[in-house]
Formats: structure tokens, sequence, C-alpha cells
């Protein structure tokens, strides 16, 4: 990992340690509009543009199928 990517990293366990307790009772439908509205999913989602191989920690951490999959770079 180069050294961009550590503070990203953090801030990354941070943000899902935040978000994990919020996430876990909602449903599908309710985790949509979280993730639209919310400026700490805002925040996952901009970490996850700039490192998509962070992709499985999320998932690992707040479920699939809640942040969008990163496209793939060509």
């Amino acid at each position: 990992m180069n050294e961009n990517g550590k503070p990203d990293h953090v801030q990354l366990e941070q943000l899902l340690q935040q978000a994990k307790p919020l996430m876990l009772p909602m449903f599908p439908d309710q985790q949509k509009l979280w993730l639209a509205e919310s400026p700490l999913a805002q925040e996952i989602k901009s970490i996850l543009v700039r490192h998509p191989e962070y992709y499985d920690e999320v998932r690992a951490a707040v479920g699939g199928g809640v942040f969008p999959e990163p496209k793939a770079s060509n």
C-alpha cells in the first residue's frame, strides 16, 4: 500500500466503526436513504472511490450491497 493510502485506511476504519451500529438495525430501504443523505456515508464513499481495494473490508463491516461496488478501472 502506498503512503497516501494509509491515512485513508485509518480514516475508513474509524468511519466504519461509527457507521456499523447505525446501519445494522436498518432495513434495506432505510440503508439506501442513509447512504444518499448521510455525511458519514458520503465520506466512506469518497474513500472507496480513491481506494476500491477497501470494498471487501467495507462489505465485511456493514454488509454487502449497501455501498455500490467500485467500477473496475482499466
